[in-house]
């Protein structure tokens, strides 16, 4: 009992701030793209001169995703607690891979921002004016080629690749696994529970529809008085299947039905005698 009482207390004493937290990476993500629109080019030699034209753009988009991002293991490790409490068949180990797959994503976002301005930097000084002096177009495919290579050839580039595949395997099954144990133990509702590990398991391919999610979770963690009852429980309280709901709808509709007056065999014949 001590040990629930403890758990409730933690889980309403962080509510707001995970629930905030899930909020402000969305809104933190969608800054990173607003800005990043300033930058966005055709072609990789376009987007490298727009890079290298707008730097302060660049590194402060990078700076918000970075932020958005990181901010997505608070509310990830305030849910995979919260199910962890009321659930034993679930793995404490896996609380390292909620709490830093979104850090490694949050390194990929400021490892690559800095590769792009390096390799942007490097193109317009050195090979703008050699294809220029070539008479070779910079919206050309020969020019979009190059600049290519030497985005993928760009300092920290490597590094930035090793965090973005850790850090995307990571989420996708930090996701998955704490929202289908979140949903087995009745803190979220099938539908959300069961969306949450879809989105968690593709998320390395809709990264934006995964993030979308946590604005119900932020949502969810604000109203507390519309939270399903294992929020307040402290312990599972697992939906039913749905033939078991159907079974105890029918259940309780005959028990509010009164039976049918059961008529005297005889009482006819009374009828008849007494006419």
């Amino acid at each position: 009992m001590g040990d629930r009482r403890q758990a409730l207390a933690w889980e309403e004493s962080w509510a707001t701030p995970a629930a905030l937290a899930a909020l402000g990476a969305v809104v933190f993500v969608v800054a990173a793209i607003v800005v990043a629109a300033q930058v966005g080019g055709g072609g990789e030699s376009e987007l490298l001169r727009n890079v290298d034209a707008h730097r302060g753009a660049q590194m402060v988009s990078s700076v918000l995703q970075a932020i958005g991002v990181g901010l997505l293991a608070v509310p990830l490790y305030y849910l995979f607690r919260a199910a962890r409490v009321r659930s034993d068949r679930m793995r404490g180990q896996l609380v390292g891979v909620v709490v830093v797959a979104p850090l490694f994503l949050a390194a990929l976002a400021i490892l690559s921002g800095i590769s792009t301005l390096s390799a942007a930097s490097e193109f317009v000084s050195d090979e703008v004016p050699r294809l220029l002096a070539k008479g070779v177009q910079l919206n050309s495919d020969r020019a979009d080629e190059i600049a290519n290579d030497m985005i993928a050839e760009a300092p920290l580039r490597g590094l930035a690749a090793g965090f973005g595949i850790a850090g995307q395997l990571g989420f996708a099954v930090a996701m998955a696994y704490t929202c289908v144990h979140a949903m087995r133990v009745g803190l979220l509702p099938r539908f959300w529970g069961s969306l949450g590990v879809a989105l968690g398991a593709v998320s390395f391919l809709f990264f934006q529809f995964a993030l979308l999610w946590f604005i119900y979770l932020g949502v969810l963690l604000l109203r507390r008085d519309g939270q399903p009852p294992a929020w307040a429980a402290g312990e599972a309280v697992p939906w039913p299947a749905p033939g078991e709901k159907a079974a105890t709808e029918l259940s309780a509709s005959g028990q509010n039905e009164e039976p049918p007056p059961i008529e005297d065999p005889q009482e006819p014949a009374e009828r008849g005698q007494s006419q």
